[in-house]
């Protein structure tokens, strides 16, 4: 099965901002060049016959509909952001030094702010992949966010070279999952 995780569009007025679970909106003009941009590069099939799933976060689903506006999307909640807990909203540079440091000695397993660990978005991630693969499902669109991407790519903690992987507004990452259909180990990366 092939996965394609699309970052949404740069959201307005968050730079320099923790928004994980926030619902904030991106610039619609900036949504529908990225949709544009998004057409040409993804192969065809995938926008044709592939099911198309998006976090329920605005600044995902607008981009997805945006992306295939006559087809339906399926809103996903296991696609949502990272859970930053107290440090939603608030501004990178306001978050005490000290917790920071936890998250990066322990960046699986650290939940910041008191909300999510990057292993409880991977057993989330994984549940979901594994759920379509069974269905049958041979390609699959998902419109998420950086955090999910990054673990995703990820595949476990024994192999946490995606966490620190950059993923730019409406990039691309194409995710291959093989073997049997029990095995959801058999995650890798790819890059599209």
């Amino acid at each position: 099965m092939l996965i394609y995780l699309i970052r949404h569009a740069r959201p307005e007025g968050m730079d320099g901002s923790c928004y994980g679970r926030s619902d904030i909106r991106a610039n619609a003009e900036e949504t529908r060049r990225v949709a544009r941009s998004l057409r040409e590069s993804l192969p065809p099939d995938a926008l044709e016959t592939a099911a198309i799933h998006s976090s329920p976060l605005t600044r995902c689903w607008s981009l997805a509909r945006e992306l295939v506006p006559a087809r339906a999307v399926v809103i996903t909640p296991e696609l949502l952001e990272l859970d930053f807990g107290s440090w939603e909203g608030s501004a990178w540079s306001d978050v005490p030094r000290a917790e920071l440091d936890a998250w990066a000695r322990d960046p699986w397993g650290y939940a910041p702010g008191g909300g999510e660990s990057a292993q409880a978005v991977l057993s989330r991630f994984q549940a979901w992949a594994t759920r379509l693969r069974d269905e049958g499902n041979d390609i699959v669109v998902a419109v998420t966010h950086a955090g999910v991407i990054r673990v995703a790519l990820s595949v476990d903690s024994a192999d946490p070279i995606g966490l620190s992987l950059s993923i730019p507004y409406g990039s691309v990452h194409l995710l291959v999952i093989e073997g049997s259909r029990s095995d959801a180990r058999e995650l890798r990366r790819t890059f599209a």
